[in-house]
């Protein structure tokens, strides 16, 4: 992982953007009845960690947040939106020479 203090400055953004962004879905999800998945521990994921769903092509994704209806901490919901936040992505978008 690079060292630049730009790097360090841009994950820290990062972090701040995708609390703000949950922040901004909490009353969304409230109003709806909604359970909110994004990283962190879950019992009833596999993955205890990153909120990964398969798609119907059998392809795994990691997305900041999914809301789901009918879902908790306990039992997985059926997803309503997939939720990506690019700006904490550690790829590459563009190339800097």
């Amino acid at each position: 992982m690079a060292e630049s203090p730009a790097h360090s400055f841009g994950q820290k953004l990062g972090e701040f953007l995708e609390i703000l962004v949950e922040h901004l879905l909490i009353p969304v999800a409230t109003k709806h009845g909604l359970y909110i998945d994004r990283k962190g521990l879950r019992p009833a994921r596999k993955n205890l960690k990153k909120a990964t769903w398969t798609d119907k092509y059998g392809s795994k994704h990691d997305l900041d947040f999914v809301l789901e209806r009918g879902g908790s901490d306990s039992k997985l919901g059926a997803p309503i939106a997939f939720i990506e936040a690019a700006w904490r992505k550690g790829t590459r978008h563009s190339k800097n020479n």
